[in-house]
């Protein structure tokens, strides 16, 4: 999911996750010496600069075309944007307490639990403490959740394959090492 718009904190998280798990850290060896000069077509500071082709324009574009149809086609099962996020995560992460659900599908946490309180009214999730902290609360999905949200998940497989068409494999993994690499950048120091 390519997002703009998130919290620092969601996006420290995020690119903390990655490094605790070991997939960044391949992704950030990016020599130092890149740190050449900004193009003049990709400065916004910059007379020459062209906003169509700047890369933050263009992710932000997908991002909007991505889930402009995607969001028609999980409207049908009852489902906004934020709750299908929330089902594509506990699909693959379940259960998960309430803080890192929401630092996955970055959100903050009081609209992560207005969701799943949504969720659990449709029967959708369950909660449960979690075992070694009783501050923390866990959540998985139902069995009428999981049949849910394997079902929708083949609308966002069907609108992913649109989008890679024509891209390679190493297209593939290229253009998320050089996302990785944007995010674990933009993870560092806020700009002021």
């Amino acid at each position: 999911m390519l997002l703009i718009e998130i919290s620092f904190e969601s996006a420290q998280n995020f690119s903390n996750s990655f490094v605790r798990c070991g997939e960044w850290k391949a992704s950030t060896n990016m020599s130092k010496t890149q740190n050449k000069q900004l193009p003049k077509h990709f400065d916004p500071a910059m007379p020459e600069f062209d906003l169509f082709q700047s890369p933050f324009y263009l992710i932000a574009h997908a991002d909007f075309k991505f889930h402009e149809d995607l969001d028609k086609a999980v409207e049908k099962f009852g489902l906004d944007r934020t709750t299908y996020r929330l089902l594509t995560i506990l699909m693959r992460s379940s259960p998960i307490n309430i803080k890192e659900l929401s630092s996955f599908a970055l959100l903050p946490r009081s609209t992560t639990s207005r969701a799943l309180d949504r969720m659990r009214k449709e029967g959708w999730v369950n909660r449960s403490p979690n075992a070694h902290d009783n501050r923390a609360t866990n959540v998985y999905l139902s069995s009428t959740g999981r049949e849910l949200a394997e079902n929708v998940m083949r609308f966002g497989s069907r609108q992913l394959q649109r989008a890679v068409k024509g891209l390679s494999e190493e297209d593939l993994d290229n253009l998320a090492r050089l996302l990785k690499h944007l995010v674990f950048n933009l993870s560092k120091l806020p700009i002021e």
